[in-house]
């Protein structure tokens, strides 16, 4: 109980350290509006080339693949720009949208060469759930789970450190070791106020649907944007607060060093 209560006050002050930079909830729109453009053109070229591409074999996990890589790299970019503004403002700075993607956009090269690696990844994984049945689904299901865990911290390695892929993604575990229990549940602590959110937006969207049901749609879709805008920036926050302390040490301004400290409690040898 004591760290889960340490975890949503810690997502609390990551709350509390955005509202103070709203501007980093741009990011999250931009992101969105580009994969949404991106989905769009190739369910276009899809439409148009319906005749050309086989159902099967190599020509189809190709295009595929790379849609994988461009989505991923789409993605991270913009979650890296997060991290990079919100640490900017943990380090007594004031960041800005353009400062923050600055900082990710020097980190491309790196954040390009990880979206292969996740993509191939996921392809991966996505062809066991397809080719082995039941089994394979639920060893997909764990191998998926792990390898989020592993990889929580990738983001911010990749733009705020300069190291290698492999590098990084042992940095990723290395510090993920130090904060399993808040990486886990002030995991669960977002998923749960997102799950509340979405409820709430749910039931006011059915309420108005009895009444007006195109006014419903439009708030519904208005709510969803805002609800994925909101919380893809908080996770962004909490994740690079927990970064910063784990490797520099330093409690970000707006957190409870006390929350930290407990939640950083040094191994036995």
């Amino acid at each position: 109980m004591e760290r889960i209560t340490r975890s949503f006050q810690l997502v609390s002050q990551s709350y509390q350290v955005l509202m103070r930079d709203k501007e980093l909830m741009i990011l999250p729109l931009v992101s969105g509006v580009i994969m949404a453009f991106v989905v769009g053109i190739v369910a276009m070229g899809l439409s148009l080339g319906s005749g050309v591409l086989e159902p099967r074999g190599l020509g189809l996990y190709v295009p595929v693949f790379l849609i994988y890589v461009v989505m991923y790299s789409i993605g991270i970019f913009f979650q890296a720009a997060v991290v990079a503004g919100a640490t900017e403002r943990m380090r007594g700075g004031d960041p800005t949208v353009a400062s923050a993607l600055t900082a990710a956009w020097n980190r491309l090269g790196p954040i390009v060469m990880w979206a292969v690696v996740a993509a191939t990844v996921g392809m991966v994984l996505r062809a066991i759930q397809d080719r082995v049945g039941f089994v394979g689904k639920i060893v997909a299901g764990f191998a998926g789970v792990a390898w989020s865990l592993a990889t929580f911290f990738i983001v911010p390695v990749l733009v705020l450190e300069d190291k290698s892929i492999e590098e990084s993604f042992m940095q990723s575990v290395s510090v993920f070791k130090k904060t399993w229990g808040e990486t886990m549940v002030g995991g669960v602590s977002l998923g749960g106020a997102a799950f509340c959110a979405w409820l709430a937006l749910f039931a006011l969207a059915a309420l108005i649907a009895m009444i007006l049901a195109p006014l419903a749609i439009v708030l519904f879709v208005a709510g969803a944007i805002l609800l994925g805008i909101f919380f893809s920036a908080l996770q962004g926050i909490y994740v690079a607060s927990l970064y910063r302390y784990a490797t520099e040490g330093s409690v970000p301004p707006g957190f409870d060093r006390t929350l930290f400290d407990n939640a950083f409690v040094p191994k036995r040898s």
